[in-house]
Protein backbone atom coordinates (compact mmCIF):
# COMPACT_ATOMS: atom_id res chain seq x y z
CA UNK A 1 0.00 0.00 0.00
CA UNK A 2 0.93 3.30 -0.64
CA UNK A 3 1.32 5.80 2.27
CA UNK A 4 0.12 8.71 -0.25
CA UNK A 5 -3.60 7.18 0.34
CA UNK A 6 -3.13 5.76 4.31
CA UNK A 7 -1.91 9.10 5.57
CA UNK A 8 -4.94 10.78 4.73
CA UNK A 9 -7.09 8.01 4.96
CA UNK A 10 -6.38 7.58 8.89
CA UNK A 11 -5.95 11.10 9.47
CA UNK A 12 -9.86 11.48 8.32
CA UNK A 13 -10.50 8.55 10.20
CA UNK A 14 -9.31 9.88 13.39
CA UNK A 15 -10.80 13.39 13.02
CA UNK A 16 -13.76 11.28 12.68
CA UNK A 17 -13.91 9.42 15.70
CA UNK A 18 -12.56 12.38 17.49
CA UNK A 19 -15.92 14.49 16.64
CA UNK A 20 -17.82 11.06 17.57
CA UNK A 21 -16.41 11.18 20.59
CA UNK A 22 -16.79 14.66 21.57
CA UNK A 23 -20.29 14.73 20.80
CA UNK A 24 -21.26 11.66 22.79
CA UNK A 25 -18.91 12.40 25.34
CA UNK A 26 -19.50 15.88 26.25
CA UNK A 27 -23.17 15.44 27.21
CA UNK A 28 -21.89 12.97 30.37
CA UNK A 29 -19.14 14.87 31.27
CA UNK A 30 -21.21 17.62 31.59
CA UNK A 31 -23.88 15.46 33.91
CA UNK A 32 -20.92 13.91 35.90
CA UNK A 33 -20.26 17.44 36.67
CA UNK A 34 -23.36 18.32 37.85
CA UNK A 35 -23.38 15.11 39.97
CA UNK A 36 -20.21 15.81 41.76
CA UNK A 37 -20.96 19.61 42.36
CA UNK A 38 -24.45 18.48 43.99
CA UNK A 39 -22.78 15.63 45.85
CA UNK A 40 -20.12 18.18 47.18
CA UNK A 41 -22.40 21.04 48.07
CA UNK A 42 -24.88 18.16 49.97
CA UNK A 43 -21.30 17.54 51.91
CA UNK A 44 -21.15 21.05 52.56
CA UNK A 45 -24.22 21.53 54.16
CA UNK A 46 -23.78 18.42 56.24
CA UNK A 47 -20.32 19.98 57.69
CA UNK A 48 -22.39 23.22 58.12
CA UNK A 49 -24.92 21.26 60.08
CA UNK A 50 -22.18 19.38 62.66
CA UNK A 51 -20.99 22.45 62.74
CA UNK A 52 -23.52 23.99 64.17
CA UNK A 53 -24.56 21.14 66.16
CA UNK A 54 -21.00 20.85 68.29
CA UNK A 55 -21.53 25.14 68.56
CA UNK A 56 -24.59 24.73 69.93
CA UNK A 57 -23.83 22.36 72.17
CA UNK A 58 -20.62 24.65 73.44
CA UNK A 59 -22.88 27.16 74.13
CA UNK A 60 -25.29 25.52 76.02
CA UNK A 61 -22.09 24.37 78.43
CA UNK A 62 -21.04 27.28 78.64
CA UNK A 63 -24.53 28.58 79.69
CA UNK A 64 -24.42 26.46 81.78
CA UNK A 65 -21.31 26.67 83.76
CA UNK A 66 -21.94 30.73 83.86
CA UNK A 67 -25.46 30.44 85.22
CA UNK A 68 -23.49 28.46 87.92
CA UNK A 69 -20.60 30.71 88.86
CA UNK A 70 -23.78 33.55 88.90
CA UNK A 71 -25.37 31.62 91.90
CA UNK A 72 -21.90 31.13 93.23
CA UNK A 73 -21.51 35.05 93.16
CA UNK A 74 -25.08 35.81 94.35
CA UNK A 75 -24.93 33.57 97.37
CA UNK A 76 -21.24 35.42 98.49
CA UNK A 77 -22.66 38.72 98.02
CA UNK A 78 -25.32 37.39 100.25
CA UNK A 79 -23.22 36.03 102.81
CA UNK A 80 -20.52 39.46 102.65
CA UNK A 81 -24.04 41.08 102.95
CA UNK A 82 -24.87 39.74 106.18
CA UNK A 83 -21.69 39.41 107.58
CA UNK A 84 -21.19 43.42 107.03
CA UNK A 85 -24.29 44.26 108.32
CA UNK A 86 -24.11 45.80 111.36
CA UNK A 87 -26.38 45.02 114.20
CA UNK A 88 -27.90 42.05 112.16
CA UNK A 89 -27.74 39.47 115.00
CA UNK A 90 -25.30 37.86 113.64
CA UNK A 91 -21.88 37.31 115.88
CA UNK A 92 -19.53 36.17 112.69
CA UNK A 93 -17.52 39.60 111.89
CA UNK A 94 -14.94 39.61 108.99
CA UNK A 95 -11.59 39.93 110.67
CA UNK A 96 -8.62 41.29 109.15
CA UNK A 97 -5.39 39.20 109.00
CA UNK A 98 -3.32 38.72 111.84
CA UNK A 99 0.18 41.26 111.08
CA UNK A 100 3.01 39.47 111.03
Amino acid sequence: MDWEFIAPLILGVTITLLAAAVLILRPLAKRLGALIEATSRDKRVELKDDELNRLTEVVGRLTDRIEGLEERLDFNERVLTSLERPGSGSSARLKSPPES
